[in-house]
C-alpha cells in the first residue's frame, strides 16, 4: 500500500509539473514571438561592434591611412565579430560597401533599407537601430547605423540576421525551465516520501485492523496518527469497531436469551400436556390446572413474539406511527382506568395529578401502550396498601412531563443504566409472584418514546 500510495503521488506530482512547465513555457515563447525583447541582446552587441569600430578606424586615419586600409579594418572586423557591415554614402545614398559579397546590397538605395527616409536623415547625426526588410529577397535584419563624424558623408551600417523565438527561447528560457523541472521533480519526489509516510502508514494500520475485523477480531483499536482527515478516520473506525462489536455481542445476548425465555414456557406446555395425554392428570381439577398452565404459558409466549415483531419494526423503522394531535389528560385518564380494577384487587392506590396541557402530535394507540407499560411494571413491584401516581406537567415552552411513581423498593443504582436492555429484568424474586415479564416491555417503551422525540 505504501509502494503503491507513492508511485500515485509522484505521477500526479509529475503531472503538475509537467503542465505548469508547458504552461509556463508557451507562455514564454508567445512573449518571445510577440515582443521585440530577442532583439535587445544582439542590438546592444552590434552598438558595442560599432563604438570599438569606429575608434579602430579613427585610429586608421589619425595615423594616416589610406581607404584600403580603412576597407581592410572593416573586413576584419566583420569576419571577427560575425556581422555584416554595410557602408552609406550620404550624397548618393547608396551603399558603397558591403562586407559580404555573396549577399551583395552595394548600389541599393538607402531609402529602400531604412525605411522610412526620415530614418536615414536621422542617422546622419545621431545612432538608428531596428529590424529591416531587403528590398529584394524579403530577408529580415536587425541593423544598428551611426555616422562616422571624421569621415565626411559616411554612415556605417552593422547588420545581423534577427534570432528567432524559438532560437531565443532555447536559449534564454529552455535550460532554466529544464533545471526547475528537474528541481521541483526531485522535491516532489521528497514530498512524496514525507506524504506516503505521515499518511500511507496509518492508512496501512486501518487496513490491517479492517481486515482483522472482517475476520471477526475487533479487539483492534487504531492509535489516530497522521494527518487530521487520517485521525478522523481512525477515530471513525474504533468506533465502528466498538458498535459492531456491541451488536455482535447484543445478537449472541439475544438469541440465548430468547432461547432461554422460550424454553420455560415450552417446557411447562410439553409437560403438561404429556400430562394430560399419559393420564397423570385424570382428575378434573389436575386437568383444568394443566389446560390453565398451558393457556398461560401460549399467552405468554405470544405476547413474546408480538413484542419481538414490535421491536424488530421499530429498529428496521417499518413501524409507522400516526400523527394526531393529542390530549394526554384524557388518555391517561384512559390508562387509569383501564387499570384501576387491576390495582384494587391487588390493594394498591392509583391516583392522578395531570395538568390541563395543550395536545402534542403523536400516535395514540402507541402512547397507550407506553404508559400503560410503565404502570403494569409499577403494579409488579409495588406491595400492597402501596400508592403509584401519575403526573402530566408542562416542561419548558414546548414540551411536557409525564412520571408514573410508585412506593416499591425500587430499582438497585447497578441495575439502573441496564433496564432499557431487551431481555433485562431486575431480579425475579422481586415481583409479584406469577408476573414474571419477558424484558422486553421497557426496550419497546423507551424505542416509543424516542419515535415522538421523547
Amino acid at each position: 500500500m505504501l509502494q503503491r500510495l507513492r508511485s500515485r503521488l509522484l505521477l500526479s506530482y509529475a503531472f503538475v509539473i509537467i503542465v505548469a512547465l508547458l504552461v509556463v513555457a508557451l507562455a514564454l515563447f508567445a512573449f518571445a514571438t510577440l515582443s521585440g525583447v530577442r532583439y535587445v541582446q544582439p542590438l546592444q552587441r552590434l552598438a558595442s561592434i560599432s563604438s570599438s569600430t569606429r575608434y579602430e578606424l579613427l585610429r586608421v586615419v589619425q595615423e594616416g591611412g589610406t581607404v584600403r586600409d580603412l576597407a581592410e579594418t572593416v573586413a576584419q572586423t566583420a569576419v571577427d565579430q560575425d556581422v555584416r557591415i554595410l557602408i552609406a554614402n550620404t550624397s548618393t545614398r547608396q551603399v558603397v560597401y558591403d562586407s559580404d559579397p555573396s549577399q551583395n546590397w552595394m548600389g541599393i538605395s538607402v531609402e529602400n533599407i531604412v525605411n522610412p527616409t526620415r530614418l536615414f536623415s536621422a542617422a546622419q547625426t545621431t545612432a538608428i537601430s531596428g529590424l529591416f526588410q531587403h528590398p529584394e529577397n524579403g530577408s529580415h535584419w536587425l541593423v544598428y547605423g551611426e555616422p562616422l563624424t571624421n569621415l565626411n558623408r559616411i554612415i556605417i551600417f552593422y547588420a545581423q540576421r534577427p534570432p528567432t523565438a524559438r532560437s531565443f527561447f532555447r536559449e534564454y528560457f529552455f535550460r532554466p525551465l529544464c533545471g526547475a523541472g528537474i528541481a521541483a521533480f526531485l522535491l516532489s519526489i521528497l514530498l512524496a516520501l514525507w506524504i506516503s509516510r505521515s499518511v500511507a502508514r496509518p492508512l496501512q494500520k486501518l487496513a490491517n485492523a479492517a481486515e482483522s475485523v472482517s475476520q471477526g477480531d475487533y479487539d483492534q483499536p487504531v492509535t489516530p496518527t497522521g494527518p487530521l482527515e487520517v485521525r478522523q478516520v481512525a477515530e471513525s473506525f474504533n468506533s465502528m469497531a466498538a458498535q459492531v462489536s456491541m451488536a455482535q455481542q447484543a445478537q449472541r445476548d439475544f438469541v440465548a436469551n430468547v432461547s432461554h425465555d422460550l424454553k420455560t414456557p415450552i417446557t411447562s406446555i410439553t409437560g403438561w400436556s404429556q400430562a394430560l395425554l399419559d393420564g397423570t392428570a385424570d382428575s378434573p381439577t389436575a386437568q383444568q390446572q394443566a389446560a390453565n398452565i398451558i393457556f398461560n404459558e401460549a399467552e405468554r409466549m405470544a405476547r413474546m413474539v408480538a413484542q419481538l415483531l414490535d421491536l424488530a419494526r421499530i429498529e428496521s423503522g417499518q413501524m409507522a406511527l400516526a400523527q394526531e394531535d393529542v390530549d394526554l389528560r384524557q388518555l391517561l385518564n384512559d390508562v387509569q382506568h383501564g387499570l384501576l380494577r387491576q390495582a384494587q384487587e391487588l390493594e394498591i392506590h392509583l391516583t392522578t395529578d395531570l395538568e390541563q396541557t395543550p395536545p402534542i402530535v403523536g400516535d395514540p394507540d402507541r402512547l397507550v401502550q407506553v404508559f400503560t407499560n410503565l404502570v403494569e411494571n409499577a403494579l409488579k413491584y409495588t406491595e400492597r396498601n402501596g400508592r403509584i401516581h401519575i403526573s402530566l406537567a408542562r416542561y419548558g415552552d414546548k414540551a411536557v412531563e409525564v412520571r408514573v411513581q410508585d412506593t416499591g423498593k425500587g430499582i438497585p443504582d447497578t441495575d439502573l443504566s441496564r433496564i432499557f436492555e431487551r431481555f433485562y429484568q431486575v431480579d425475579k424474586s422481586r415481583a409479584r409472584q406469577g408476573k414474571r415479564g419477558s424484558g422486553l416491555g421497557l426496550a419497546i417503551v423507551r424505542e416509543l418514546v424516542e419515535l415522538h422525540n421523547g
